[in-house]
């Protein structure tokens, strides 16, 4: 079992480890790292997409931006997908090196990160349950998750399942009660976390972290 305590904690994504109108400080990134006493650098940006796309170009993409990272990680997080699936980024082939793809954007990225940190412990985290739609190429949430882990499997990259592991559904009336930051916040739904949710997700993720 992996010791957590003092270690350098590098997450990248997008809102959902940013903490969107929340904030770094309510993420289970920076829970985590107050518990164990972790040095934590976050890269969530929110609206950030794995793939480059040509819609929203304010901030370049996980595949191009982890190398202005932190060196020296420990651990390391990517959760990305859901920015992909919102604007439409196809998803490409499995061997694919072009980065306006999101297999192609993972390749780039998995390569990238294993050579900035070659002997860090690497954890992958799907996108979640959000948003059933689909989007202009036809597809949803869901394909852009089974995408991550195939090609996750492909560099034999540990990849977690939030759609259907995390513990927490959007689709889940029950759960959007206390578990989204649009409701608790006195707003409509926006399928973010609340405090109460990265809470729990925070349970989840250290004993992943832990075993890694």
């Amino acid at each position: 079992m992996n010791d957590l305590s003092g270690k350098k904690l590098v997450a990248l994504g997008d809102s959902l480890i940013y903490g969107g109108r929340l904030g770094n400080d309510a993420t289970w990134v920076s829970k985590l790292a107050a518990k164990r006493g972790m040095t934590v650098f976050n890269y969530g940006i929110n609206g950030n997409t794995v793939a480059a796309q040509d819609t929203e170009t304010k901030h370049r993409p996980m595949c191009e931006r982890y190398e202005e990272m932190e060196d020296g990680a420990d651990f390391v997080v990517v959760l990305g997908g859901a920015n992909d699936k919102r604007l439409s980024v196809p998803l490409g082939e499995n061997g694919s090196t072009d980065k306006y793809t999101f297999k192609g954007a993972l390749n780039l990225l998995i390569a990238g990160l294993t050579a900035k940190y070659p002997q860090a412990r690497i954890l992958f985290l799907t996108n979640y349950n959000r948003w059933p739609s689909k989007n202009k190429v036809g597809l949803s949430d869901i394909d852009y998750v089974e995408a991550m882990k195939e090609i996750c499997g492909i560099w034999a990259m540990p990849c977690f399942d939030n759609y259907h592991c995390c513990g927490i559904s959007f689709q889940n009336p029950a759960q959007i009660a206390w578990a989204d930051a649009g409701v608790s916040l006195g707003l409509a739904p926006d399928h973010h976390f609340s405090e109460a949710g990265y809470d729990r997700l925070l349970t989840v993720y250290e004993a992943l972290l832990e075993n890694l």
